[in-house]
C-alpha cells in the first residue's frame, strides 16, 4: 500500500481508490437501469446477452473524465477507445476480469496484450510507450453484474503471461475505502409486510353538541 501511495504522489491514496470506486459502481447501476428499459417494451424484449457490458463499458468511456473534478492532478486519456487514467508518475490502466484478478483473461485485444506483456520492441515506438510516455504501469481490475453491482476491484503491477496476470503485487482498493459493491434489491418483496395488522387510530364518536356550536 506504501508502494502504491508514492506512485500516485500527490493525490492520497483515500481520495483515488474512492472516486474510481464510485465511478465504477456508478457505471454498473447505470448499465442496469438501462437493461429494465429494454425488457417489456411495447414490442417485447430488445435486450441481449452482451448490452449490459456495453452500456457499462460506454458509461466508463463517456464519464471518465469527471473524475478530474474529484483529482485535480489526474488526465484522462481515451486514446484507442480505451481509457488511461494518467497521474505525473504512473498511468492507470482499468479492465474488467471476470474470472477475478488471479483467474483467466479469456481472449483479449491486441492493444490489452501489448499493454499487459509489457514487451518492447526496440525497433519501433509501440502504443503503450505513446500511450503512457513514461510513466509507470498500474492497472485497476475490477469485476461485477448487474444484480450485483461493482463486486470486485483491484490495483496493482505485474504483466499478463499465458492468459492469467502474474502479480508483482495486489491489493483490494476495497480495503483502503470499505466501499464494497452495493447490492441492488432485485427479489420479490418480503410477503410478511402484507400480514402486518393495521394501525389502530385513536377515533371517537363524534359528539352531537360539539356538531351544534360549531353551526
Amino acid at each position: 500500500m506504501d508502494r502504491l501511495a508514492n506512485l500516485i504522489d500527490p493525490v492520497p491514496l483515500l481520495d483515488l481508490t474512492t472516486a474510481v470506486c464510485r465511478w465504477l459502481q456508478d457505471a454498473h447501476e447505470a448499465a442496469a437501469e438501462l437493461q429494465r428499459a429494454r425488457r417489456g417494451g411495447p414490442r417485447g424484449d430488445w435486450q441481449n446477452n452482451t448490452s449490459f457490458g456495453v452500456d457499462r463499458y460506454q458509461y466508463l468511456l463517456a464519464t471518465a473524465g469527471s473524475l478530474t473534478a474529484e483529482i485535480p492532478d489526474l488526465q484522462v486519456d481515451p486514446a484507442f477507445q480505451s481509457i488511461l487514467l494518467k497521474l505525473p508518475r504512473v498511468g492507470i490502466y482499468q479492465f474488467q476480469v471476470p474470472a477475478g484478478p488471479h483467474g483467466s483473461l479469456g481472449d483479449t485485444s491486441e492493444l490489452r496484450r501489448e499493454l499487459l506483456t509489457g514487451i518492447d520492441d526496440h525497433g519501433l515506438i509501440s502504443r503503450p510507450e505513446i500511450w503512457l510516455g513514461g510513466r509507470d504501469r498500474l492497472f485497476l481490475v475490477w469485476n461485477g453484474s448487474e444484480e450485483h453491482g461493482l463486486t470486485g476491484a483491484w490495483i496493482g503491477q505485474g504483466e499478463m503471461l499465458e492468459k492469467r496476470m502474474d502479480w508483482e503485487w495486489l491489493f483490494s482498493v476495497q480495503d483502503v475505502t470499505g466501499a464494497v459493491g452495493i447490492p441492488r434489491q432485485t427479489g420479490p418483496l418480503d410477503p410478511a409486510i402484507f400480514e402486518l395488522s393495521e394501525p389502530m387510530l385513536p377515533l371517537r364518536p363524534r359528539d352531537p353538541e360539539e356538531g351544534s356550536q360549531s353551526g
